[in-house]
């Protein structure tokens, strides 16, 4: 019954996150972490960060597939995707550190983050990023 409350409350879960492109996150020079390679190298998640712009949400997690032809797409998992043009948000803090993977054959790899989000004076928890990765077909990359 308690499991059932927390997970109403949002708490063990995604709060706001979306999986969008890399746009301009796939710059060297925003390398925070990672990579971490997966599958035998063809799964590399990497921490991103835009050098503290915005405070708020500066921090992306990368993920890289294989593209069907020769090539890797990338995906940007932030609080907000960028669209119209306009630049992602990210989160405040992802714990890197506590990165937890786990691979299902019928789903694909799983990789588990904590991050924060900022309240006004700093970064409060505010869930985890279920990053679920699957190669078969085309490959996807979606939240859980």
């Amino acid at each position: 019954m308690l499991l059932l409350a927390a997970m109403a409350c949002g708490f063990g879960r995604a709060e706001a996150a979306s999986v969008g492109a890399c746009e301009h996150l796939d710059r060297i020079s925003f390398l925070a972490e990672g990579p971490r390679a997966f599958s035998n190298g063809k799964i590399r998640v990497a921490l991103v960060d835009t050098d503290g712009e915005p405070v708020s949400g500066s921090v992306h997690v990368l993920v890289f597939i294989p593209e069907e032809s020769i090539g890797t797409r990338c995906f940007a998992i932030s609080r907000t995707s960028a669209s119209d043009g306009g630049s992602a948000l990210g989160f405040y803090e992802v714990a890197w550190a506590r990165l937890k993977a786990s691979y299902d054959a019928e789903r694909g790899l799983l990789i588990v983050l904590p991050y924060s989000l900022y309240d006004g004076s700093g970064g409060r928890p505010a869930g985890d990023l279920r990053i679920r990765i699957d190669l078969r077909g085309e490959g996807s990359v979606r939240l859980e």
